[in-house]
């Protein structure tokens, strides 16, 4: 089957004009008359012996004459050939790809960017049933590129009033679909269609170009990859719906500790960062707490990608679940990122194992920290054990960990310290006239691979000569907010008799805090990162205790063991409570204590669902005792419409609440409305990639626009053979 289209239909109205040689001709027949004359009876004879040959020479310029005219007018009119099939022309199967993420929620006037792209498709299948009838049609929804709405269907008289009928159950999401994973499953899929010579692939969408082009300014390697492996006269066309480049946005609201402590003031920073191109006046953002507390920080005008963290402090009182939500000023184009909440689960106290490897003399070498620490400003619950009992010690309930002179843990305990401190956990190292360098340097050190800061060497000092020390890391984030009453103090009020000495290898230097005498000292105080989870390890190469420096009965100890908390603690997981629209939030529910159906309801809004929780298959035993498993909670963020925080009602065996919280954030990658010029795309892609996508701006037209299934080149070249012809012709004709 195949189809034929003029871009031009009202020009056919010039058809008729391709009577005008054969009137002219038969009128010229009819101008001359009969005139009887002797001389002429011999010509006469002549022309009747030649009559037939001058007759098929008359008509045959007539016929080039007739054609040349009718050429002319198909010329203007622009026919184009459609459908599949046979001589004049192949099907071709028409992917359309909807882009439906966060981004296209912008709105143009009174509509909004996923508006007019319906609005696009809908006038684009009207065109392909027009033009090509006969070919194959799907439409995929970039938020389902597993689930097409329409797949490789026959274009024909229904399919446009098909197609806008679906489109009326359509809604833009907020997530944030990556273009190039979505084509190159399209062109995956394609592939398998036998009924298409070849595919067009139609991309309408909001043109941005974090979905072309990586932070780096090379091409999205999804993208590149999506356009190398479409085949053949396989073509991608990019139809533009417009879109605002100007744009600012919360894009992080975040907890600067390590982990919230109630009655413990916590520091936290909300981010705003301008994503557009042009600078942007000075404006405001609102921060509150639990819906109640609320206080206005100013944002400053930004530069073009400028990010501006602006400090908040609060001191939440209660433990349990809170949120704190930022709210810029409402815009009127993109509003989606204009708001962001954090939920936190504040503890009521901070567990710290102190590990005290001296407990037999006089108080104890954790006396001292036991006193710093519990007192309740600092929201910290310390647990004193041995160095016999550490290795049955579960370390999973502790956020530090002191060992406090201990000799040396067994290599059992240092595989599960190390585990811990590189999964996020914190250990704190205090010497000692115990601690056996040789075996810390040989299980903790390694040769810089293990946890300890620093190689540990020989004691040093002289008990009857007391040196001071001095503070030499003044931005350390240990003297975070007190950096000036720490170097007071630790200059005028620190004396230290003895010391463990160190190996400070430039291969794996460490962070130095304090050190002995003066600035080229021995360390005091040295700190390092472990893992990639943010673990940290401090090391004191003094005593908790007064048995080599007077540090733990100064006002000092206390202010540094409560900065050391906040510095190496571990830090708190808020990632499962603070999602994003492809997450799902996850819970573990005891059967015996909860319901196993949960309300889920968006506060301040009456939107509200109930969620089962099911019994995973890895959690039951085979063989064992029917005993009640735990049951899987799982709330996939897709299936929730709105951002901001939820409410998570368990229901109880015993009546009592039980409420939890979590976020539902816009994705901040959707905020970057820059577009993507074709200008780029030339200058990323590499060159045998151009010749397959075409850019189509918003107002520009596709299809017939762009020449495909046009014939105006046959018809032109043979206008102009058939006018040479037709002038030869008559020219020989003429002569004879």
């Amino acid at each position: 089957m195949f189809a034929i289209a003029f871009l031009n239909p009202m020009l056919l109205a010039a058809l008729p004009l391709c009577a005008v040689p054969i009137v002219i001709h038969l009128l010229n027949r009819r101008r001359y008359r009969r005139v009887p004359w002797a001389a002429m009876e011999y010509l006469l004879a002549a022309m009747k012996r030649n009559r037939k040959r001058l007759r098929m020479e008359q008509w045959l310029v007539l016929l080039l004459r007739t054609l040349a005219v009718l050429f002319l007018v198909a010329l203007v009119a622009r026919p184009q050939l459609g459908g599949g099939g046979g001589l004049l022309g192949t099907r071709t199967h028409h992917v359309v790809l909807l882009d439906d993420s966060a981004s296209m929620t912008q709105r143009t006037g009174s509509t909004t960017l996923f508006d007019k792209a319906q609005d696009r498709l809908r006038v684009l299948v009207e065109d392909l049933g027009h033009r090509r009838g006969g070919d194959v049609l799907s439409v995929v929804r970039t938020s389902r590129p597993t689930q097409p709405d329409l797949w490789a269907q026959r274009i024909g008289p229904e399919t446009a009033r098909r197609v806008t009928t679906i489109q009326k159950e359509w809604t833009v999401g907020d997530g944030a679909p990556d273009l190039g994973q979505v084509l190159h499953a399209a062109v995956k899929r394609a592939a398998e269609v036998p009924d298409a010579a070849r595919t067009e692939f139609l991309l309408v969408t909001d043109q941005r170009a974090h979905e072309w082009a990586s932070e780096d300014d090379k091409p999205k390697a999804t993208m590149l990859a999506a356009l190398a492996a479409m085949t053949g006269d396989d073509r991608l066309s990019v139809l533009a719906v417009g879109g605002q480049n100007a744009n600012v946005g919360v894009v992080d609201v975040r907890l600067l500790d390590r982990l919230t402590i109630a009655g413990v003031p916590a520091n936290l920073a909300v981010d705003v960062q301008n994503l557009g191109l042009d600078p942007i006046p000075a404006g405001s953002v609102a921060v509150e707490v639990d819906g109640q507390s609320r206080v206005s920080l100013v944002v400053p005008a930004l530069a073009p990608g400028e990010r501006v963290a602006m400090p908040v402090g609060h001191t939440f009182h209660q433990a349990g679940f809170h949120r704190v939500e930022a709210r810029l000023e409402p815009t009127e184009t993109y509003p989606l990122d204009d708001r962001r909440t954090l939920v936190l689960d504040v503890r009521a106290k901070s567990r710290v194992l102190l590990v005290d490897g001296q407990p037999d003399e006089e108080d104890g070498e954790t006396f001292y920290l036991q006193a710093a620490m519990d007192i309740a400003e600092s929201g910290i619950e310390p647990v004193v054990v041995t160095e016999s009992a550490l290795a049955e010690t579960d370390l999973a309930s502790f956020d530090l960990v002191w060992l406090c002179n201990v000799q040396a843990p067994s290599p059992l305990v240092c595989q599960r310290i190390e585990a811990w401190v590189a999964n996020g956990g914190g250990l704190v190292i205090a010497c000692g006239n115990q601690v056996d360098p040789g075996r810390y340097d040989e299980l903790l050190w390694r040769d810089g691979n293990g946890l300890l800061p620093a190689q540990l060497g020989e004691i040093g000092g002289d008990p009857d000569k007391p040196e001071p020390a001095t503070l030499v890391g003044r931005e350390h984030p240990v003297c975070a907010g007190v950096a000036e009453v720490m170097e007071i103090l630790v200059a005028n009020v620190v004396l230290v008799k003895r010391w463990l000495g160190v190996v400070e290898d430039p291969k794996h230097p460490p962070s130095v805090v304090i050190r002995v005498r003066d600035n080229e000292g021995p360390p005091l105080l040295v700190t390092r990162a472990f893992g990639g989870s943010g673990g940290q390890v401090a090391l004191f190469t003094v005593t908790a205790d007064k048995f080599w420096s007077n540090l733990p009965s100064t006002d000092l100890f206390v202010v540094l063991c409560n900065q050391i908390h906040r510095f190496a603690a571990k830090r708190a997981d808020q990632a499962g409570d603070n999602l994003l629209p492809a997450g799902s939030y996850r819970l573990q529910i005891d059967p015996a204590t909860h319901r196993a159906d949960v309300t889920v309801r968006a506060i301040g809004d009456a939107d509200e669902r109930t969620f089962t929780a099911t019994e995973s298959p890895a959690n039951a035993t085979p063989g064992a005792p029917a005993a009640p498993q735990p049951l899987s909670l799982v709330v996939p963020m897709s299936e929730l419409r709105r951002v901001g925080p939820y409410e998570v009602e368990l229901s109880r065996h015993d009546g009592a609440p039980d409420r939890r919280l979590f976020a539902r954030n816009a994705p901040t990658a959707e905020s970057r409305l820059v577009g993507f010029l074709p200008s780029s795309f030339v200058r990323l892609y590499p060159n045998e990639l151009h010749s397959r996508v075409t850019f189509v701006a918003d107002d520009g037209v596709l299809g017939a626009e762009r020449g495909e299934g046009e014939l105006w080149k046959i018809l032109a070249f043979g206008l102009l053979v058939g006018l040479v012809l037709e002038s030869l012709l008559a020219w020989r004709f003429g002569r004879r």
